[in-house]
């Protein structure tokens, strides 16, 4: 990374640095105790984008893991004594040097995620609206195209192969995967060690609390408990399904409530607070007209078409999803690939046309030039799917209930 040493320059390498907290909590045995490094990404509105409909858009107000998500005894030689797709109780860690948690189902990720309590409060796995506000996050500091990180067998493809360069290498997976937190300053968002998120360019791909059913996205979930009219909030759950497998937590957007007994209404959703393995509270822009049911089903009002065609192969990104929900989540519009692929250095965009899959982004260590800015969309994995470059990262959500 060039790093720029004018006032201006300077200016916004601090601008763009974060607060780093270190948070004890539970391994998930109840009895042990571990660290876990967050970054806190500030609420703002976003700038920078070349599409105006991405720009003014309130977003941020979380912690997110600073590394890749790890077992709580990781150590840089093994990945932990939990099997990796059998998390149970195992809270998820954030620490440099391991090895990462792969071979770990959409599910589990989501679970090993929300296993981690901080301060009484669930964690969950990163959603789109979160991703998205860390790359708007290093737009409006105008880093953007500057973060690296391994795309290229234990480098960045832009950089000479020579050891400055380089991660360190993780025996689990010694074909050039990395060892979490390693690498040079330009493999953090900011370039600055240490004052921010580390690895958000390729090494693995993270899961993402994100559904794909036959090429469409529409998040749903269910209220949690009866509303009344005028209601300003509502809670939703998973209607009691135990295991999550067909819901999402929420994004901000338009939804519809569905709701025999009271009638249906749309509502504007402006925050999403996430308190639970599958459980949120959505702070609505307007109060509601309706009163409600307990688990009434509340869907994104427009799916999002992701159903481009591409079956194999990749696209690149061009431009990103404009409409209600869309321009909150940073994922590709399949009816423009080429507007802005410079822009967004040449991310790209798989998708399958089979039913089922999850969401992943980042990249890993063989993406070379289709993963340079930490936007790359790969929709082909069913959610059961495991894999060694396959990863996740957890975030956690703070206000008022």
């Amino acid at each position: 990374m060039d790093i720029d040493l004018s006032i201006g320059g300077i200016q916004a390498a601090l601008n763009s640095s974060l607060d780093v907290r270190d948070f004890v909590h539970d391994d998930g045995s109840g009895t042990n105790n571990v660290v876990s490094s967050m970054a806190f990404v500030p609420r703002f509105k976003t700038s920078g984008w070349p599409q105006s409909a991405l720009n003014g858009l309130e977003v941020g107000g979380f912690f997110v893991d600073v590394y890749e998500a790890c077992q709580p005894d990781a150590t840089s030689l093994i990945r932990g004594g939990t099997t990796p797709n059998t998390p149970g109780s195992v809270a998820a860690c954030s620490k440099p040097g391991v090895v990462p948690w792969t071979d770990i189902d959409w599910l589990n990720a989501r679970i090993a995620a929300s296993n981690r309590t901080i301060n009484g409060r669930s964690c969950h796995l990163i959603t789109p609206f979160e991703r998205f506000s860390i790359l708007s996050l290093i737009m409006a500091a105008g880093q953007w195209g500057q973060q690296r990180g391994n795309n290229n067998n234990g480098k960045d493809t832009r950089d000479a192969d020579s050891w400055e360069n380089k991660g360190i290498i993780d025996p689990v997976v010694p074909a050039y995967r990395v060892l979490t937190g390693s690498g040079p300053a330009s493999w953090w968002h900011n370039g600055l060690p240490g004052r921010g998120i580390h690895n958000l360019v390729s090494n693995i791909y993270e899961w993402e609390d994100c559904r794909i059913e036959s090429g469409f996205i529409q998040p749903k979930a269910y209220l949690a408990g009866a509303t009344a009219a005028s209601a300003t909030y509502i809670d939703y759950d998973d209607n009691a399904g135990g295991d999550g497998a067909n819901i999402h937590q929420l994004t901000p957007g338009v939804y519809t409530i569905t709701d025999a007994t009271y009638g249906n209404e749309d509502v504007t959703v402006e925050r999403v607070i996430i308190t639970g393995r599958f459980t949120g509270r959505l702070i609505l822009s307007a109060a509601t007209s309706l009163q409600h049911i307990d688990n009434a089903l509340i869907q994104l009002k427009t799916a999002l078409d992701l159903s481009d065609g591409v079956t194999a192969g990749w696209a690149a990104i061009g431009a990103l999803l404009e409409d209600a929900t869309g321009k909150y989540m940073g994922l590709p519009n399949k009816a423009d690939t080429s507007t802005y692929a410079s822009t967004l250095l040449d991310s790209w965009y798989k998708y399958d046309a089979g039913d089922s899959r999850a969401l992943s982004r980042c990249g890993n260590w063989v993406n070379t030039t289709k993963a340079r800015s930490g936007l790359v969309v790969d929709t082909h994995d069913e959610p059961t799917s495991t894999n060694t470059d396959i990863g996740f990262r957890a975030a956690l959500s703070i206000g008022n209930l």
